[in-house]
């Protein structure tokens, strides 16, 4: 385990260490970890660019207003986008190519907990366009931008908040989820999610792909969740709030280890100099320090080795290959529909 006191040693060091104006975008943190994240973010980084893609206008500004108070110098763009959409998140995503040369970060929080196979205009699950797709979209369409940034800057890194040392079998049948019973789609989709983000990794050498977990947290997620389920969800959380001391992760610090997966020289790309920050005098690195891609858990540390023969395996029978043929399949046909 990373402890929080160096984490938050390293953050503390980003307003010296780390180059001013950095460009950040931040998709869905209108809310929990995302909105807790870039407001540490914020807190730390001098005087930063933030591209801010939500589905709610009003709550993005409610949360760039309140990021304006702790760092007046902090720039905000908010980009209205219907994350679920594949076209919607390429329209955005355009509005940022349009004016950046060079993206340092990217956070990726959207998606909400949806338990029935409604499917969206587009013709995907609408659970896993969020979750899934829309998360492998945006890095992707940004590729160059943040291939520039990790060529010429200190960071160049992808942190996807999702299911990193939770990945599983893949129903190489049923990618989009369709029909995977809802109790086995966390491992498929966090190995989709990893196994996706490592072929993102491959065109890009230069930039740190992480996708994390970011352990139970008491957020807004499971209010809106209908029916039987949802009632039995929420009271899941109701005995998490009246044991949160032991068993879940403060808010706040969820924010401080989520600024530290993006800006710590723990989490190096493949190639090139966009490490981040050094790491200090007797930090150890990551494990797979150098891999270019990380799955990492609550407290910033790998997967168990259940998870790498899981990996592996996938990898070996070729279900990697399978899994980017069918997302770029996916954006294709969206995009000629």
């Amino acid at each position: 385990m990373v402890s929080l006191p160096i984490v938050k040693a390293s953050n503390a060091r980003i307003p010296t260490e780390l180059p001013a104006r950095l460009v950040a975008v931040f998709a869905g943190a209108t809310t929990g970890i995302g909105e807790a994240t870039l407001k540490t973010f914020v807190r730390y980084a001098v005087a930063p660019r933030i591209y801010f893609l939500a589905r709610s206008p009003s709550s993005a500004e409610r949360v760039a207003t309140e990021c304006r108070e702790v760092n007046p110098k902090a720039q905000f763009e908010i980009i209205t986008a219907d994350l679920s959409s594949v076209k919607e998140t390429d329209a955005a995503c355009d509005v940022i190519k349009k004016k950046e040369k060079a993206v340092n970060l990217i956070v990726l929080s959207m998606g909400e907990i949806i338990l029935d196979r409604r499917l969206s205009t587009e013709g995907l699950h609408y659970f896993m366009g969020t979750v899934y797709y829309n998360r492998i979209r945006i890095p992707q369409n940004l590729l160059n931008e943040l291939t520039t940034a990790g060529n010429t800057s200190q960071l160049a890194r992808v942190v996807n908040i999702a299911g990193g040392t939770k990945e599983g079998d893949i129903d190489t049948s049923d990618l989009a989820a369709l029909r995977i019973p809802f109790p086995k789609i966390r491992g498929h989709l966090a190995s989709m999610n990893t196994l996706a983000l490592e072929s993102l990794a491959e065109q890009a050498p230069a930039v740190t792909f992480i996708h994390d977990f970011p352990g139970a947290i008491l957020t807004p997620l499971l209010n809106n969740v209908p029916g039987l389920m949802g009632v039995l969800m929420r009271m899941m959380g109701l005995v998490h709030w009246l044991f949160a001391r032991w068993l879940c992760v403060p808010i706040e610090e969820s924010g401080e280890r989520h600024v530290y997966l993006a800006t710590s020289g723990r989490y190096a790309p493949k190639e090139g100099n966009a490490s981040g920050l050094e790491l200090d005098h007797g930090a150890q690195g990551s494990e797979d320090a150098g891999g270019g891609v990380y799955t990492v858990d609550w407290d910033c540390e790998g997967p168990p080795k259940r998870v790498v023969h899981v990996l592996t395996a996938l990898r070996k029978k070729g279900v990697k290959d399978l899994v980017w043929e069918h997302t770029t399949s996916e954006f294709e046909r969206i995009q000629l529909g």
